[in-house]
């Protein structure tokens, strides 16, 4: 369990002793909070015989069987080979309910991704939530802005798990990444949105200086209007790509701040010397239309799988240049 989870797992343990606690609890959370890593603490101190307060004892069986990572009345529900949670899997983990929590105690059903659920899937787990069972827990996990089924939502307790404040952030992620100035790991945090983890990954994969490459070639496409320049620099994974096309994203973005005069809250303050004069080249009309073009770039990247990924990217530089940059 990471800095940012204590207040909300007091407040959820706290529920729970004061007799409270819910028996389907969903966690909509954003990626890069270590949010598996509360649920599993909280599963703990649910198997725990004789917790401390808010915290397990780590000293009982059911402690030690946990460390082990053999505890035989914890269940994991997750995507396999990243296909959606099918209904036999709900159908198994439901025959196994049906028999006696073998160290007598709580039951913990933890599914991951719950977004991932298929229909069918969602409406075998709607029976068993339906219809509760003493002692037996589920733990539901899925991104802050997924859709879940409306059913499956209003069997659940649900707790949002939000980014921590920046200054809690940074004071981690300075004991984590000594190395880092203070203005990278600020800088990084930013374009992070004040995610630890991934701010974490940031700094240690050196994105911070693949980023200012990436966007020094972005200069040099929005002064030539040269297509291929700058789509020869994006990377082949969708994920990367999807990176590359934030920080696009928080170039415009910038830019818009810098056209209305405000000078505070920048993601890329370090880039100063090459958003300005881009924003002052460029009308609020065009800095806008980019930014829209950037978005549906991201949403076509994530949706249509079944579309070439440099199809998608040669389009949308095509419109920066034609309808943004008048290039044409």
């Amino acid at each position: 369990m990471f800095p940012w989870h204590h207040t909300l797992y007091q407040q959820l343990t706290a529920s729970f002793l004061a007799e409270r606690g819910h028996h389907a609890l969903l966690f909509k959370t954003e990626t890069g909070l270590g949010t598996t890593a509360l649920i599993e603490t909280f599963a703990q101190w649910l198997f725990c015989l004789q917790p401390q307060g808010a915290l397990p004892c780590e000293q009982c069986k059911s402690c030690t069987l946990w460390h082990s990572g053999n505890h035989p009345d914890f269940h994991l529900i997750t995507t396999i080979e990243n296909k959606d949670i099918g209904v036999d899997q709900i159908r198994e983990m439901t025959e196994t309910l049906q028999q006696f929590a073998q160290q007598g105690g709580n039951v913990v059903i933890f599914i991951q991704h719950a977004e991932r659920l298929t229909e069918a899937a969602a409406n075998a787990l709607l029976k068993t939530l339906e219809e509760p069972q003493p002692k037996v827990y589920f733990l539901l996990e899925a991104p802050l802005q997924s859709a879940m089924l409306a059913t499956i939502q209003s069997r659940c307790q649900t707790w949002l798990v939000n980014a921590p404040d920046f200054a809690q952030a940074y004071e981690w992620l300075q004991t984590q990444c000594p190395e880092h100035s203070p203005q990278e790991i600020e800088t990084a945090l930013r374009l992070c949105h004040a995610r630890p983890l991934l701010c974490k990954k940031f700094l240690e994969n050196d994105r911070l200086p693949q980023r200012k490459a990436f966007l020094q070639t972005f200069w040099r496409f929005y002064k030539s209007g040269d297509v291929w320049l700058l789509l020869n620099a994006f990377d082949k994974e969708q994920e990367n790509a999807l990176a590359q096309l934030e920080w696009l994203g928080s170039f415009f973005s910038d830019a818009l701040k810098a056209k209305m005069n405000i000078t505070t809250n920048w993601l890329n303050p370090d880039l100063q010397n090459g958003i300005l004069p881009f924003s002052q080249a460029l009308t609020p009309q065009q800095l806008l239309k980019g930014d829209q073009i950037l978005q549906q770039a991201q949403r076509d990247l994530r949706e249509i799988n079944a579309v070439n990924q440099e199809l998608i990217l040669a389009d949308m530089l095509t419109k920066l240049v034609s309808e943004v940059f008048g290039l044409a």
